[in-house]
């Protein structure tokens, strides 16, 4: 149960300071450090996957002609 207590903060934090008293207190909470590693890079994959409007409209890396 304190895992997904830990999983939950974790998931919640947007911020670099909100992200490392995440840490904190999943670490207090007794998630091991590697597992917390671990859920954050997961993290940061699927959220990178939800936003399409971050990447290249194009995919060359060009911005888009404007009118």
């Amino acid at each position: 149960m304190a895992n997904e207590i830990a999983k939950l903060l974790l998931e919640h934090a947007e911020t670099f300071l909100d992200r490392a008293q995440a840490v904190e207190a999943a670490l207090s909470l007794g998630m091991p450090l590697s597992e917390i590693e671990t859920y954050l890079d997961w993290l940061d994959q699927t959220r990178s996957l939800r936003r399409p409007e971050d990447k290249p409209n194009s995919g060359n890396g060009q911005r888009p002609a404007e009118d």
